[in-house]
């Protein structure tokens, strides 16, 4: 299978891109790029050609894409390969509200067009334990917390814009919380709503939130989601927690590579050894996520749970009375 890669500058994008040039089945057909230089530089870590505008790229008739931009051109480059009829996984949020990520979906949806979200927690295999122990004993409260590193290192990376509300929707908020408020969607399988939320660029004074905390409850759950910029830690290290409680069992974080679930009738404990953060789990996502479309199954995840997770964090938005654009 052909691969074609738009917007390597995007820092996601090697976590995609190099996972993928180690699959010997596939072929990378080329990568693209607004910035030259970058382009050049990743067309050559890779040995393919690089182009500049995406159009170039897509002349090449890839058979599958992964796709990245800054956040507001997002549904731009998704509706450009939506007319082109190319497959794709376009990395969350996929825009800057859950409306450009709801005419994306419609779009590809009557074209009836294979096309996904970066949600890779989900083929983690704690994910796929937890999702399987909360299938028939959903949680009933669900703690999420995920501070990731300062935002400093979005200019380091080349991905400024990242710190702009007008290019990139928000901060800690828009880029982090969609992985969370997807787990709280699955393990307590209900729709939360925004309760309250709060959020504050008290720690670097950027012109983004740097923290922000969401209370989320449904008609059977409640729980909250904290995101942040303010581990001091370098990229994929990050200070990730969680916990839920179901009538049966209570499962808790308790390090990178630890989780605990214990019978809440006999206190027994299994334990999981097993790598909790996201950036461990991005080559077996790259793997699946083209096995899963060579095979005629749907993507890991797919634009509707992005759609479900987006109007959450467009209400927390609100509700904070933090401005976005």
């Amino acid at each position: 299978m052909r691969i074609a890669f738009f917007g390597v500058s995007h820092w996601h994008a090697p976590l995609y891109y190099r996972p993928a040039a180690a699959l010997a089945q596939h072929l990378i057909e080329g990568v693209a790029d607004p910035d030259p230089g970058v382009a050049e530089r990743v067309g050559s870590e890779l040995g393919v050609t690089a182009y500049t505008h995406p159009e170039q790229l897509l002349e090449q008739r890839p058979d599958f894409a992964f796709a990245f931009a800054p956040h507001a051109a997002m549904p731009a480059l998704g509706n450009l390969l939506v007319d082109a009829g190319v497959p794709f996984i376009i990395e969350k949020p996929a825009g800057l509200t859950a409306d450009d990520v709801s005419h994306l979906s419609n779009r590809a949806q009557a074209r009836g067009l294979h096309v996904g979200t970066g949600f890779n927690f989900r083929v983690s295999d704690w994910f796929k334990r937890l999702r399987d122990l909360t299938a028939n004993d959903p949680a009933t409260v669900a703690r999420f917390a995920f501070i990731s590193g300062p935002p400093a290192r979005y200019r380091q990376l080349g991905c400024a814009w990242m710190l702009d509300p007008a290019r990139s929707g928000g901060g800690c908020t828009i880029n982090l919380a969609p992985h969370l408020i997807d787990l709280f969607r699955i393990f307590t399988a209900s729709e939360p709503t925004v309760h309250s939320a709060l959020m504050t660029n008290a720690s670097w004074g950027e012109p983004v939130e740097d923290y922000s905390a969401i209370a989320l409850r449904s008609a059977t759950a409640g729980g909250m989601v904290e995101t942040g910029y303010g581990f001091p830690g370098e990229l994929g290290r990050f200070d990730q927690l969680f916990s839920l409680r179901t009538a049966h069992a209570y499962v808790v974080m308790r390090s990178d590579d630890v989780i605990e679930i214990t019978d809440a009738n006999t206190f027994q404990v299994e334990v999981l050894h097993t790598p909790t953060g996201n950036f461990r789990w991005y080559p077996a996502f790259v793997a699946e996520s083209l096995e899963r479309f060579e095979r005629g199954l749907p993507p890991v995840a797919n634009l509707d749970d992005l759609l479900a997770a987006m109007r959450v964090i467009d209400a927390a938005y609100t509700a904070s009375g933090w401005r976005k654009p």
